[in-house]
């Protein structure tokens, strides 16, 4: 091996090896709902489970340089994941619920569909690409990249089509001092621990909606679970009555004891122009008696 192959080997396994993963999201299982569900008989497993896995693909930031009001920003579009990723989560999916008591393919009834969706997940591949080469600092200054990860479960009971849903999120760290971490925290294995929680998560969330339910799966309709369609209007607002008075019903029929109003007199006329009767004249003030001049005060009396 020459001394430039030995140099970039070394380089690609420090970059490699520079990085550690964590965790997140609303995943953890509540220990008393799992023990009740390893331990109850009484909810019928479903007889079949459909995985799929769809992924909206790792984009780098300087994907969107040139992107402006002139030219119309790329759309991000959902794919579906490798045959053999979708393979392995099915498999693993199928040996979790079985574990549960809530998958089995000849006691059970009904069927459960899983789909997850992954947004931004990337391959080392991507960061080589793009990454690593236009974030060159970051052996200087950590940077970080985030996968987030969205599980859905629909099954069908006696009330009707139910929906369970599961969230997390990957974050993974780039930076030298990160390089210890790796074999413990690095993201493939990161991955997998995260999706076996969040379906551990979503089995309890699942026993949970079955057993409040009745405890038996029904048969699910093909295609996407229907969602609730918001209230729309079939039309124009009506215009009000105006003929309704308060306390008398619609359609103008009388409540019994009530009082129904007359109808106005239709001979009354305006008048044209204002009355000739004069106005009534003004109160004359009374009349004025003799003048009475004040008494002298004590002090203005003359004396005898």
């Amino acid at each position: 091996m020459k001394k430039n192959e030995l140099l970039f080997t070394l380089a690609a396994l420090t970059m490699l090896g520079g990085c550690a993963s964590f965790n997140s999201g609303d995943i953890r299982v509540d220990r008393g709902t799992a023990a009740a569900m390893l331990t109850d008989r009484a909810v019928i497993p479903f007889a079949d489970i459909q995985v799929s896995w769809i992924g909206f693909p790792y984009r780098a930031p300087t994907d969107s340089i040139g992107e402006g009001s002139v030219s119309k920003p790329k759309i991000a579009k959902a794919a579906p994941m490798p045959p053999e990723d979708a393979a392995e989560l099915a498999g693993r999916a199928k040996t979790i619920f079985r574990e549960a008591g809530l998958y089995d393919k000849e006691k059970g009834r009904g069927t459960l569909r899983l789909q997850l969706t992954t947004f931004g997940r990337w391959t080392y591949g991507n960061l080589f690409h793009s990454f690593l080469v236009d974030t060159g600092f970051i052996f200087l200054i950590p940077a970080s990249l985030r996968v987030n990860y969205f599980l859905t479960a629909d099954f069908a009971t006696a009330s009707g089509v139910v929906r369970v849903e599961t969230e997390g999120s990957n974050k993974t760290t780039f930076h030298l001092l990160m390089a210890p971490l790796y074999p413990l925290f690095s993201p493939g294995r990161r991955e997998t621990g995260l999706l076996r929680q969040m379906l551990w998560r979503s089995a309890t969330d699942v026993y949970t909606r079955l057993k409040a339910s009745g405890g038996a799966p029904g048969e699910l309709p093909p295609g996407p679970a229907p969602r609730e369609k918001a209230a729309t209007l079939s039309g124009p607002p009506v215009p009000p009555d105006r003929t309704w008075l308060p306390g008398q019903p619609a359609g103008g029929q009388t409540e019994e004891g009530a009082i129904a109003p007359e109808p106005p007199d239709k001979t009354w006329a305006v008048p044209a122009r204002e009355s000739a009767v004069p106005a009534p004249a003004a109160a004359a003030p009374a009349a004025a008696g003799p003048e009475r001049r004040p008494e002298p005060s004590p002090e203005e009396t003359p004396d005898d």
